[in-house]
């Protein structure tokens, strides 16, 4: 009798295990991935917009380049490094047309070749410069660290331990001209950046009567290699193409225009500038900030002189009438806002505004007439309670500002006591111009960077906003230009108001919101 149940025991069994198998038809629907694709987001991608933006303002259009790719020189990580560079420099000219990248290998073809290439396609646009790099150095498991605990008693062991390892990546970029081969001085960038991989872990072992329980959670943390290699790239290009173009490209990197480095790197700049070069540079600055409306040429005439005058004064500078470095980096600061006069031609995009012996001098360009005068610009303002916001004691305001087209914006905070204070443009918004139909949130991000805190109960709050299509802040009384986030020397909102109607008149529009605090 054993025999036959024996045979039926294993018959049973393997009925079992043939039922623990899926269908064969489900294997195509095994393989397919149950994450969606998403698009790329990179810890620069909002600086490369804000590049492109850079390069719209200052004209900056139709340079030609192309590269060989960056390869591994470390032999360790194998990513598509080429398109990488491709992809940021294409981001940083989606507006602009800054650069057009041209794609073939210049280690690979002369330029005798070259030379006939230009002369058979006449669609074909032979590149000016190169940009070449490598990934040059990665330094695995630079830093190595362990550490762990266990406790022993008659019935629970507990063990807990901690891993990091730590790698050092890097990439340098250097740009060069593509006909004579030479390396530019000044145009390179080396930044390095560090991988970590952590892990933690925890075992519990115990005896419950005769058997033993063992419980063990670990948790880990690994950083890939590849997208440490794009975020490099991407910092890369930004610093050399900003460096190429000589535009003030940190600004973009939210690094301070006080940052010595950056300062160091401008005078460079400046120094290696010609007079001419100066005189243009300053005319255009000038324009743009609306204190010259001559002809944007070569001459050091007296309007020039006068204009530089009264920036100087404007901007807490001794008025000497002379374009020296700290009126150069002012205006260089202000690079990204918007022409405010219609005296500024930009130079022709065949002649982007390079380092002086990157690109010939623009012939002397006459002003058109002026311009009718600028429509207002008007600014809505609202929260995440809408346009009539209620608040409770220590709710936290975010006010959301947006205009009906490009202009200049000031916005300011009036507390339950009557004190009011600038909230935007502010350390962390430093630049007051604004795109149309673009919304402005402050503070700003998701982190907070500083917070509007509700404390009185049963009071009424306000928040205005004035906005304008050319820069009227420089103009205010200097006592109203103190420092952000700090209470200013008026009796409240009105009288601010009325200050920036005494310097801009009907040109500018004013947005308001009271906020009740129950």
């Amino acid at each position: 009798m054993r025999l036959p149940l024996l045979a039926v025991a294993l018959a049973l069994a393997a009925l079992t295990l043939a039922a623990c198998h899926p269908n064969p038809e489900m294997a195509h629907v095994a393989v397919e991935p149950r994450t969606a694709p998403a698009r790329t987001i990179t810890s620069f991608s909002e600086s490369l917009r804000c590049m492109d933006e850079l390069f719209l303002v200052q004209g900056k259009r139709d340079i030609y380049v192309t590269s060989a790719g960056v390869p591994d020189a470390t032999g360790m990580i194998t990513a598509g490094t080429k398109e990488m560079l491709i992809t940021a420099v294409a981001k940083m000219s989606a507006k602009s047309g800054a650069f057009r990248f041209v794609d073939y290998d210049p280690t690979q073809i002369d330029v005798q070749f070259l030379s006939q290439l230009v002369g058979l396609r006449p669609e074909f646009v032979a590149p000016s410069y190169y940009i070449r790099g490598a990934i040059t150095q990665l330094d695995a498991n630079v830093l190595d660290s362990h550490a762990g605990a266990a406790l022993s008693l008659p019935s629970v062991d507990l063990a807990v331990s901690s891993d990091q390892v730590v790698s050092v990546m890097s990439v340098d970029l250097n740009i060069g001209k593509l006909v004579s081969r030479q390396i530019l001085p000044g145009m390179s960038a080396s930044n390095s950046i560090a991988v970590v991989r952590s892990g933690h872990g925890g075992d519990v072992g115990g005896v419950i009567g005769k058997a033993g329980l063992t419980f063990s959670v670990a948790l880990d943390r690994s950083e890939g290699f590849h997208q440490a290699a794009r975020d490099l790239i991407e910092l890369s290009t930004i610093e050399v193409l900003g460096k190429l173009t000589r535009v003030p490209y940190w600004q973009c990197l939210e690094i301070d225009q006080t940052n010595p480095t950056y300062r160091a790197e401008a005078r460079e700049w400046y120094d290696a500038m010609g007079e001419a070069e100066r005189v243009r540079f300053a005319k255009t600055g000038l324009a743009r900030a609306g204190y010259y409306d001559g002809p944007v040429d070569d001459s050091a005439d007296p309007a020039l002189r006068d204009a530089v005058a009264r920036y100087q004064a404007a901007h807490d500078l001794i008025a000497s009438g002379r374009v020296d470095f700290d009126v150069y980096y002012r205006l260089l600061a202000a690079a990204g806002r918007p022409v405010e006069t219609a005296a500024l031609v930009p130079p022709p995009p065949s002649a982007p505004d390079l380092a002086p012996d990157l690109a010939p001098d623009p012939a002397p360009v006459a002003a058109p007439p002026a311009a009718a005068e600028p429509p207002p610009v008007a600014v809505v303002l609202s929260t995440d309670r809408g346009e009539h916001p209620t608040y409770r004691v220590d709710d936290l305001l975010v006010v959301e500002a947006r205009t009906n087209r490009d202009g200049f914006l000031y916005c300011y905070y009036q507390d339950a006591d009557g004190a009011v204070a600038r909230i935007f443009p502010n350390r962390f918004q430093p630049n007051a111009f604004v795109r149309g139909g673009a919304a402005v949130q402050i503070p700003p991000g998701a982190a907070r960077a500083f917070s509007i805190r509700l404390d009185t109960s049963r009071a009424r709050e306000a928040v205005a906003c004035v906005a304008a299509p050319i820069e009227f802040g420089l103009r205010l009384p200097q006592q109203l230009k103190a420092e952000d986030l700090a209470p200013l020397p008026v009796h409240g909102i009105d009288d601010l108001i009325e200050d920036f109607r005494q310097v801009g008149g009907e040109r500018i529009s004013v947005g308001r919101m009271f906020i009740e605090v129950m």
